[in-house]
């Protein structure tokens, strides 16, 4: 988005825009179908107004023969290289197309700072190394110009992101901790890591984070059981697991922890899911995705032995969702009478009004939100504010001269 705009280019409602860019995603088969449904809607859309559709991302980078020969009404793919989109529309007709007719709307308060690509793990279930490639870490001063830019834009909140961003490093350069120390310097209010892979997590990196970023740890865990995550090809279990999140608090009180995890993998047994579930139990996470396992074709697992029926995947996916609010539920209940940071995403001009922010230990666009009383606040504030309720994964705050 931040490569339309500087070419240029608004954004708009798809009822007025020149062009509809659809950015698809090939990781699972559920992610597949929602993306051609987008682009079907997009043709259609377009199709009434005389409109373009671009069709761009993860999907188009793997399919896009296939695509292509299947949606003949989408007029441009562009996959992980957006330039043919930006030099297609900057070179139509003389002026450059606007993709809206209102003024651009305020841009979000975070940003996305991609410091790396790709991944060499080649984990069973995982499709991106045969969409993105092998690891590419960002170079370091790519990173930092684009922080600055961000943050020159508006943004109050850097969120580095990668498909191993634990693994960041650059030859006679450094690691992720002179990269956290540089990036706190341009003057962020808050920076988040998203991604961590947990082999990737050690007491230095604890330390950088305590030093530098908010209190939050995405680590994708993905099972408790030592048999099912061998099969999956990754390291650790419920035990090793525990140990890092116990490290991790030390070195962070009050830490946010979210992960993800894949019920129903080739293999996995009763005794396996129910290692699971005391493991969820027992880890204190703040939130956590469920996948029901989707074998996605040209990974391994997709051809092992033992597949586990579909419906029970789903049955096991749910019994674990029902497990991770249960668990949850006492991480954010606990918060209720305590002091925090917000940053205010949403102001509100009367005392009596609702503003809506978000504590450190809530991300951006997937986590939830922080619903404000107390006074007038305006977008952009970092104000004090006590929680008074845990309303499922938002919370409530007030506040008041108490707060500072």
């Amino acid at each position: 988005m931040r490569a339309l705009l500087d070419a240029g280019l608004r954004r708009g409602r798809a009822d007025d825009a020149d062009v509809l860019v659809v950015n698809t995603c090939g990781f699972i088969d559920a992610a597949k179908e929602e993306s051609i449904a987008a682009l079907l809607d997009a043709a259609a859309a377009a199709q009434a107004r005389g409109s373009r559709v671009a069709g761009v991302g993860c999907l188009v980078e793997r399919y896009r023969d296939e695509l292509a020969a299947e949606l003949p009404e989408v007029d441009l793919w562009c996959g992980l290289d957006w330039s043919p989109l930006v030099a297609a529309l900057a070179s139509g007709g003389g002026e450059r197309p606007e993709m809206l007719r209102e003024p651009r709307p305020p841009r979000p308060l975070h940003a996305y700072v991609k410091v790396s690509d790709g991944c060499d793990r080649r984990c069973a279930y995982c499709a991106i190394p045969l969409i993105k490639g092998d690891h590419e870490a960002v170079p370091p001063a790519t990173v930092l110009t684009d922080a600055e830019a961000a943050l020159a834009a508006g943004a109050r909140e850097l969120v580095l992101v990668g498909q191993d961003t634990s693994r960041w490093a650059w030859a006679g350069w450094g690691g992720l901790g002179r990269l956290l120390a540089e990036l706190e310097a341009l003057g962020p209010a808050w920076i988040r890591l998203l991604y961590l892979q947990p082999d990737g997590v050690d007491e230095v990196l604890l330390e950088a984070l305590a030093a530098h970023a908010v209190p939050y740890l995405d680590l994708p865990l993905q099972h408790a059981s030592r048999a099912v995550l061998r099969r999956m090809g990754r390291d650790g279990d419920g035990d090793a697991y525990l140990a890092l999140l116990e490290r991790a608090r030390r070195a962070m009180p009050g830490v946010a922890v979210r992960s993800t995890f894949i019920a129903g993998f080739p293999g996995e047994t009763e005794g396996d899911v129910e290692e699971l579930l005391a493991f969820v139990d027992a880890a204190g996470l703040a939130v956590a995705g469920v996948f029901a396992f989707d074998p996605q074709e040209g990974t391994r697992a997709s051809s092992m032995s033992r597949q586990v029926p579909l419906p029970t995947r789903l049955e096991r996916a749910a019994r674990l969702s029902e497990a991770i609010d249960r668990g949850a539920r006492r991480f954010w209940e606990g918060l209720v009478g305590r002091d925090f940071d917000v940053l205010v995403e949403r102001g509100s001009r009367r005392s009596d009004g609702e503003a809506v922010g978000r504590l450190a230990v809530q991300a951006p666009d997937i986590d939830g939100r922080t619903l404000l009383r107390g006074r007038p606040l305006r977008r952009g504030q970092i104000v004090r504010a006590r929680v008074v309720a845990s309303l499922g994964y938002d919370v409530e705050a007030t506040t008041g001269d108490w707060a500072g």
